[in-house]
């Protein structure tokens, strides 16, 4: 999810002077900052601009309006941009007064329960609103995630980002073999593991369906739960009024297990995708991906 030209070494300078200054700013002057550049990068990024609307049409079917699908892809953007205005500004939360005041959290009684039992627990989420920002207010409560993240570059702005999702006590690695082996030992320890299922960062993902199309998705999701005997807890994360937000986590999905393991990653992956297909269609301005999903 970036708004910025690939592998340039530039952004690594630019993230850095934003967090030191506009990183520092208040939530409100932050999120105002963000939508003029959303908007002025969506009008004049056509690459963005074309994969966003073409998102838009998979989302919300043949009989909608161009206009519509202006609108929403915008809205794509501009939530978009107030992610990243979130991020910028981690070095000054606040997770325990952000869990309290501004963060509805539902079914954090599913993680406790997991966890009263020694289980590990597979998150999945999808880039919908911000789960990364309700993920940092767990740790208000003294819960910390391991995360597995999309590798960025250059490898300097890679280990930037990296510093601020860890400021408060979670761990981030970038998706690989020896991350994915130690997300494993971490969940058959009784870890929480929050992961994505929307975006084929590695290219290694599978045909299955989303808003009655068929694009490639990754499977980690189920995969990593099959394998540890974790919980799979779908949590999806909503912008309501103002900045507040919130966490709709479960109910536990119960795995199916037919003895042939790639069959149940498909069958699996496939069911959270079906329930990731009715939030995002309740609102889908609040999906943060400006890549494109589908094929045309």
């Amino acid at each position: 999810m970036s708004l910025l030209p690939r592998r340039s070494k530039w952004k690594y300078y630019l993230m850095w002077l934003v967090i030191h200054t506009i990183g520092a700013m208040p939530l409100n002057w932050r999120y105002a900052i963000s939508r003029f550049a959303s908007d002025r990068i969506y009008d004049w990024r056509r690459s963005i601009r074309d994969n966003v609307r073409s998102n838009m049409r998979h989302v919300l079917g043949p009989g909608a309006t161009e206009e519509e699908i202006d609108r929403l892809g915008r809205a794509c953007a501009r939530n978009t941009g107030r992610y990243y205005a979130d991020i910028v500004g981690l070095l000054g939360m606040d997770t325990k007064t952000f869990y309290e005041r501004e963060l509805d959290m539902r079914g954090l009684e599913y993680i406790r329960e997991a966890q009263s039992r020694g289980q590990g627990v597979v998150l999945a989420s999808a880039h919908y609103a911000n789960p990364e920002f309700a993920a940092q207010a767990l740790a208000g409560i003294g819960l910390h995630v391991f995360a597995l993240v999309e590798p960025l570059h250059p490898p300097e702005l890679d280990r930037l980002m990296r510093g601020l999702r860890i400021k408060h006590g979670h761990r981030y690695e970038p998706v690989s073999f020896r991350a994915i082996k130690e997300a494993m030992t971490w969940l058959r320890n009784g870890g929480i593991l929050c992961i994505l299922i929307d975006r084929d960062i590695q290219k290694r993902g599978i045909e299955l369906e989303l808003c009655g199309a068929n694009a490639k998705f990754p499977t980690g999701a189920a995969d990593l739960a099959l394998r540890t005997n974790s919980i799979l807890l779908p949590g999806w994360v909503y912008r309501t009024d103002g900045f507040k937000i919130r966490a709709d986590i479960g109910p536990p999905m119960e795995l199916i297990r037919s003895g042939n393991h790639d069959e149940d990653v498909r069958v699996n992956s496939q069911r959270l995708l079906d329930l990731f297909e009715i939030a995002l269609r309740k609102d889908p301005g609040q999906w943060s991906v400006l890549e494109k999903i589908w094929p045309d």
